[in-house]
């Protein structure tokens, strides 16, 4: 374990919904934005452990080595830790065992850095929050979890009375979009004699972007761009009309589809000539990238899920300084821009294309884009987040 800067302030545990290293999405971009305020204790989700590592988790038990927390170091600030379960770690019966593997690893990766959080997020739809750990609580809630637990191959029953409990016990409920926080509202009891904390603070704190853009308008192709996963919350009716007014599509990103009837025609999207697939890029690489598209396309389906989401390409292409045409959505109509126009059939979203590609070299356009965006980093979420996570806005108290 190496060294981490010395600060003043109280770290953060955040409970996260993927790992470290997984598709970096909300989570682990609000946490790097926070982390240049706070140290931050970033907690992958449960993996199951494997026979050896059951064996060594015995061996130090026996031996009285007690619990060895997994933890490292992944920037100067963010402390990641690991936790290991039982096999089979989301299966009736072993989830209570699991959230006895995780509450115990957070306990010892504290203690083995000597640090007493401000507070305890959590952004993993099948975990409650830790007992006997100090800090005010936060639920944050970064997609509908409940819609797509098919999706993630998770029990919806369970999720739901996991996140209740979790609602119950929060001083902050926080959310990416106003849908999500009046459904999750609708989880606390009419009444609660026995809540820990009071009735919690419901929030909407939605996605943010990179810093935006600087220095003068590039020269942009005439090439609309699709930047994220590729699987079933996109719309390929829009995307195929795209194609077929002569608009020419790059896209950016992996495949993380999983029926297979949507798979061949994303296959048969993805090769035509019209299309350029460029696979998944390193972060880095990214605004290179941008920097050469006309337009930014966020084409998604009318489902649950996605009318619950905030998707986070909308405002990065508007930080790189491109027009976007969006299918519609609350979180469209809740950044109130012309800089984003809708399309509502899969015509009209491609007529909207071709406009947007016809402007492409609007400067001024594109400056006005990255100003409406500078008001949208993940930095300013990050200072929005820690007003939320202050000890003056409620009395930091732990489970008894």
């Amino acid at each position: 374990m190496t060294g981490v800067p010395g600060s003043t302030q109280a770290p953060l545990v955040w409970i996260a919904g993927t790992g470290w290293d997984g598709v970096a999405g909300t989570d682990r971009r609000l946490v790097e934005a926070v982390s240049q305020y706070r140290q931050v204790l970033w907690v992958d989700p449960p993996v199951a452990a494997s026979p050896a590592q059951i064996f060594d988790a015995a061996r130090r038990t026996l031996t009285g080595a007690g619990n060895v927390a997994a933890t490292e170091w992944v920037t100067g600030s963010v402390l990641r830790l690991r936790v290991l379960a039982p096999p089979g770690v989301t299966r009736p019966g072993i989830r209570s065992i699991t959230a006895v593997c995780l509450n115990r690893a957070v306990i010892s990766a504290l203690a083995s850095v000597g640090w007493l959080p401000e507070a305890v997020v959590l952004a993993f739809p099948q975990a409650r929050f830790p007992a006997r750990v100090p800090g005010r609580r936060i639920f944050y809630v970064t997609d509908d979890w409940l819609a797509g637990s098919g999706l993630m191959g998770l029990s919806r029953r369970a999720m739901k009375r996991a996140m209740a409990f979790n609602v119950e016990r929060s001083h902050v409920v926080a959310a990416v979009s106003r849908s999500l926080v009046e459904h999750l509202q609708t989880m606390l009891p009419s009444r609660q004699p026995h809540q820990p904390v009071g009735t919690p603070e419901f929030v909407v704190l939605p996605n943010g972007c990179p810093q935006p853009a600087a220095g003068d308008p590039p020269v942009r192709d005439n090439v609309a761009g699709l930047v994220g996963q590729l699987n079933e919350r996109l719309d390929l009716d829009v995307l195929e009309a795209v194609v077929a007014a002569g608009v020419q599509v790059r896209v950016i990103g992996p495949r993380t589809d999983r029926d297979p009837g949507f798979g061949r025609r994303l296959d048969a999207f993805l090769e035509m000539d019209s299309v350029e697939w460029q696979g998944p890029l390193d972060p880095k690489e990214l605004p290179g990238q941008l920097a050469t598209l006309g337009a930014g396309l966020t084409p998604y389906t009318d489902s649950t899920f996605n009318r619950a989401s905030f998707p986070l390409k909308t405002l990065e292409y508007l930080a790189a300084g491109l027009g976007v045409v969006a299918t519609d959505s609350p979180a469209v109509r809740w950044l109130r821009t012309r800089h984003v126009t809708v399309g509502r059939s899969p015509q009209d979203f491609a007529q909207a294309v071709v406009e947007v590609l016809r402007n492409r070299t609007d400067g001024a356009g594109e400056l006005d884009r990255r100003a409406f965006a500078a008001n949208h980093t993940w930095d300013s979420r990050a200072r929005e987040f820690l007003r939320l996570a202050t000890p003056s806005r409620a009395t930091s108290q732990a489970d008894a």
